[in-house]
């Protein structure tokens, strides 16, 4: 039982740090690398590229340059190359006409009236009604923008996904001990003769039942046995193991056992140990063994019940010998378990 709840510990430890990993990666590699040690730095673009603000510098340089010039081929040229995706001659003359006009309102005739004749001389459709909020393209920061989008939503679909699988693989692993071949035999014993106490009803809404039977000698007795719904979810697990470690009476022999049961949905495995009389009148031992769950003495008939948060357990003792008919080690301890939501 132990080693099944360490290993349910390591797994949720587990998927917990991914997911943090996973998290605190994107916000390294994004903002601190993309955003901030390393941005994205535009060089050798097109005039196309440039901001609003620059897009009007450039439109009045090629205005100068034509104003000194007279070269028309190469200032409609130059006008083109301002044409970003989607615009048309028409955004070309608009942008020359408000400038003008936001020339000649900041007093700046002459460079008003350069940008007049550029157009004129470019032969650009008039402008179209003005716009009540003209806003000039920014093309390189919305394809940037969109980027960026597209690259969180699969980094987002990636997370999704692995935490989806992880989940998906805590559910379905479990953690299979070996089991002895006495189990099988019980078994079949249980359904021919069935059990010797007086057990509880089956609930209505009874998740299976399992027998399992100590022998004296039988070495590492940990029986395990996975907990699923009728549609095969894994619900849990719950098991018998002979607390090996208690050393009352002849050497080698068990005079304690845990009967454990674990809830996939709970924060921990809920113990009841069963103690052979004489152990259970040991104070040291009783201390001993106090911080592993409630502390009972094993006798025939007994029911005892193990709740978890969505889980019920009532393991019933239907047969049990002790060796040498003392009342410290156990020859033979056959216990019925049943399990059922709560």
């Amino acid at each position: 039982m132990a080693e099944n709840d360490l290993i349910t510990r390591i797994r949720e430890k587990v998927t917990t740090e991914v997911l943090i990993a996973f998290v605190l990666g994107v916000f390294l590699g994004l903002v601190v690398l993309g955003w901030w040690l390393w941005p994205v730095r535009w060089t050798n673009t097109d005039p196309a590229d440039l901001r609003p603000n620059q897009k009007e510098t450039y439109l009045q340089l090629i205005a100068d340059s034509y104003a000194l010039t007279g070269n028309t081929e190469t200032a409609v040229a130059r006008l083109k190359a301002l044409k970003g995706p989607g615009e048309a001659d028409a955004d070309l003359s608009e942008a020359l006409a408000n400038l003008a006009k936001a020339r000649l309102a900041e007093g700046r005739t002459d460079e008003a009236t350069r940008l007049e004749g550029l157009q004129s001389a470019a032969i650009l459709p008039p402008p179209p009604t003005p716009k009540e909020t003209p806003v000039g393209p920014a093309a390189p920061m919305a394809s940037q923008t969109q980027r960026i989008l597209i690259i969180l939503f699969f980094l987002v679909l990636l997370g999704a996904g692995v935490v989806l699988f992880l989940t998906q693989l805590q559910k379905r692993q479990t953690v299979r001990r070996r089991r002895p071949t006495s189990v099988d035999e019980s078994l079949t014993r249980a359904a021919t003769t069935g059990p010797t106490g007086v057990a509880p009803p089956l609930s209505e809404i009874s998740l299976g039942h399992f027998e399992t039977t100590y022998h004296l000698g039988d070495e590492g007795y940990d029986i395990s046995y996975s907990i699923e719904s009728s549609t095969g979810e894994f619900l849990g697990e719950c098991g018998v193991s002979a607390l090996e470690e208690v050393g009352v009476g002849e050497p080698g022999g068990i005079s304690a056992f845990e009967i454990w049961l674990f809830d996939k949905e709970d924060v921990r495995t809920e113990t009841k140990v069963l103690m052979s009389p004489r152990a259970f009148a040991d104070e040291v031992l009783r201390e001993e063994l106090a911080d592993k769950g409630t502390l009972l003495q094993a006798e025939r008939s007994r029911v005892v019940a193990v709740e978890t948060a969505n889980l019920r357990l009532d393991a019933t003792i239907t047969d049990l010998e002790y060796e040498g008919g003392s009342d410290s080690v156990f020859s033979r301890l056959t216990t019925r378990l049943e399990i059922s939501r709560r």
